[in-house]
């Protein structure tokens, strides 16, 4: 049963199959199923798709292929169980690891740093959203929107991942069973995002639901997670090197079933992303609405990026390589090059001792 839409909605009432459709495309893992098709529906869901912003690319003339020729070949290392490195680190605060994985870490690693991070990402998250929309909304709306993301999108799908991810008996776990659970973590972390996502979308459209998650990432979410990397994970400093760490062990885009990413420092002090897989690519192409895709990277990805480079570094600079709509269904989804400006740029940042630099 459907809860009430709340008073002053602009978006017009989607039918029970409508709605039902829209939110089961949008949970993690469901585009990777066989029988979507392109829906009209998205047209009523509220999408300016003229009037917005757009990042340039570094070189228009440039694409990237993936290095897999399978779509669903993943070229993510980091989850990988099978390869063991002979590390058993502590946190994160040594060097930057090109091929990274997450059974270099030790299993007390996992069990008292991940896990807990994972899980204090999640509140900061969620509690992110709930704020968020009481503030445009009311606390009123905000319970109700909270109520039916939490009852009809992130309890159906419970079970599921506890028997995928969690094992029947959780003392004394090896590495590799930390890892699916931090994996699963994950995906429930996913779960609850898109859960608040998808009920602001039905109400009030996708460009609101662009313009909150814009808002809150900038001025909630961002601040606090590089302090929490920082406490669980031992990453600190203001180099490019420390920021490719806190890339690599980002809750919002570990591996699985949403995204297969790629990291390298081709030289030192130049770091490079890239998203071989994403979501919301995957979501918006196989929907049929590469224009909705576009709106949707442009409004969220690249401000976000700026806005935590500089987090770490007023100087750090922060080139589009690639972004979509994309030329072809081989190429990558997007990619980043990071890389520390210097005295002749025009951009440089000059910071006199003992004053905050400018963000």
């Amino acid at each position: 049963m459907r809860r009430p839409r709340p008073a002053g909605g602009t978006i017009p009432e989607p039918t029970d199959p409508q709605l039902e459709e829209f939110l089961e495309i949008r949970k993690p893992g469901a585009h990777l199923d066989d029988g979507v098709v392109a829906d009209d529906f998205v047209l009523m869901l509220g999408v300016d798709l003229v009037n917005y912003p757009k990042f340039a690319r570094v070189d228009d003339t440039i694409t990237y292929p993936r290095a897999a020729l399978d779509v669903r070949q993943q070229l993510d290392v980091r989850q990988q169980l099978d390869v063991d490195s002979g590390t058993e680190l502590a946190d994160y605060s040594g060097p930057y690891r090109p091929d990274v994985r997450f059974t270099d870490f030790s299993a007390e690693a996992l069990a008292t740093r991940f896990l807990p991070w994972s899980d204090a990402f999640m509140q900061l998250c969620v509690d992110g959203w709930a704020k968020e929309v009481a503030r445009r909304y009311g606390d009123d709306t905000m319970a109700e929107i909270e109520w039916s993301a939490w009852n009809d999108q992130v309890v159906p799908e419970i079970e599921r991942m506890m028997g995928e991810f969690l094992p029947a008996d959780t003392a004394g776990l090896a590495r590799d069973a930390l890892v699916r659970w931090f994996l699963g973590s994950h995906e429930y972390l996913l779960q609850c995002i898109e859960a608040w996502a998808a009920q602001v979308v039905v109400r009030y459209g996708l460009d609101e639901m662009f313009d909150i998650q814009y808002a809150l990432w900038g001025e909630t979410v961002l601040p606090g997670v590089k302090k929490l990397k920082e406490a669980y994970l031992g990453i600190t400093g203001d180099t490019v090197e420390a920021w490719m760490k806190d890339l690599q062990l980002d809750a919002t885009a570990l591996p699985g079933k949403a995204f297969d990413l790629s990291f390298e420092m081709p030289e030192n002090g130049v770091g490079v992303m890239t998203f071989n897989r994403c979501v919301a690519v995957d979501h918006w192409e196989t929907m049929g609405r590469p224009d909705i895709l576009e709106k949707n990277s442009h409004s969220t990805c690249p401000n976000s990026m700026i806005v935590t480079t500089k987090m770490y570094n007023p100087n750090m600079k922060v080139e589009l390589l690639a972004i979509p709509p994309r030329r072809d269904p081989g190429d990558v989804c997007c990619k980043w090059r990071f890389s520390m400006r210097d005295e002749d740029d025009p951009e440089y940042v000059r910071v006199e001792l003992g004053r905050k630099p400018p963000t």
